[in-house]
Formats: structure tokens, C-alpha cells, sequence
């Protein structure tokens, strides 16, 4: 038998080689997609940025954000922005209104200061909101354009009015 023969019986298969597992740090990294845009904690932005595809932000940012697909505050993150997107996940502080084309989530470590316009919503316990949140069609007008409020008779007056709409001020949960 020659070595080379006795090399390969001895060294047995060939080891079979898996790609490398991707390492999840945090519930939100295992719940999101990849993202195609990264904004590091040491980043600062001020101004308008557009996004057409997927962004996080895990660093500061005052102005405007506008993103096309999937935004992503993280936990680190710091928005002073009014923020619109097609789905928004908050992690972070944000201190501006936010609109989402499909869906907004709070997640738990959410701190957020500013009116939500969306069709769907996801609010974790321990999020903090103080804002008001418009779920589904178009986003209530400002007071400002809103017409006065028909004189109502005193029999509606006791018993409430179904024509006049209810207005959420604070929710909080947790802390």
C-alpha cells in the first residue's frame, strides 16, 4: 500500500463545511430584516436624508427622515425628525410626528414625543408615548383648519354627542 493510499483511508470523509451562523445580539436585530443602510452611534445628521431602501438608525439625526421601505430606530438612537416611512420600528428616542404607510412599532425601550399616523400599530408594554395616534385614512387636520363646532342643544349636551370625535392625549405604559 503506498502512503499516499494510507493518507487517505486514515484521514477518513472530507469535513463538511457549513456557512458561517449570523450572531443575534438583541430581540430587535432577531426580529428585523438586514438592513441595506446603517447610521452608527457615532453618527450626527442634521438636514433631510432619503432612504429608498431599508435604513436603522442608531445615532443622532435632526431634521427630516423619509424612507421607502423598512426604518429602524434603534435603542441608541436619537431622532429630533419628523419621520415618514412605509413600516417604523422604534427602539430609541424620537422627538417628532411619525407616518408609516403600512405599520409602526413601539418596541419596549421606545420613548416617543409626537403624534402617530399609520394603518397599523404595535405598542410594547414599557413603551413610552405622548402624542396622539391616528390609525387608518388620512390624518386628522390641524386645529387650526378644523371648522367650529356645531352649537349642540342642551339634550344632546347631557347625553354626549356620537358626531363629536374623541381625542387621545397621553398613553403610557410602563416605566
Amino acid at each position: 500500500m503506498a502512503l499516499k493510499d494510507f493518507m487517505a483511508r486514515s484521514q477518513g470523509p472530507e469535513p463538511v463545511l457549513s456557512e458561517p451562523q449570523p450572531v443575534v445580539t438583541s430581540r430587535l436585530a432577531a426580529s428585523s430584516p438586514v438592513h441595506t443602510t446603517y447610521l452608527g452611534p457615532a453618527t450626527t445628521i442634521t438636514g433631510e436624508l432619503r432612504c429608498g431602501e431599508s435604513l436603522r438608525i442608531d445615532g443622532n439625526l435632526k431634521g427630516e427622515v423619509h424612507c421607502d421601505q423598512l426604518l429602524t430606530v434603534g435603542e441608541k438612537g436619537s431622532i429630533h425628525a419628523a419621520i415618514e416611512g412605509d413600516t417604523v420600528v422604534i427602539a430609541g428616542e424620537v422627538q417628532g410626528d411619525i407616518k408609516a404607510r403600512r405599520k409602526i412599532t413601539l418596541e419596549s425601550t421606545a420613548r416617543v414625543t409626537g403624534d402617530l399616523t399609520t394603518p397599523g400599530i404595535v405598542i410594547q408594554e414599557g413603551a413610552r408615548l405622548e402624542g396622539r395616534i391616528m390609525i387608518g385614512g388620512a390624518p386628522p387636520p390641524d386645529a387650526a383648519q378644523m371648522p367650529a363646532p356645531k352649537p349642540r342643544t342642551p339634550e344632546k349636551a347631557a347625553a354626549g354627542s356620537a358626531d363629536v370625535p374623541a381625542r387621545t392625549a397621553v398613553i403610557a405604559s410602563g416605566a
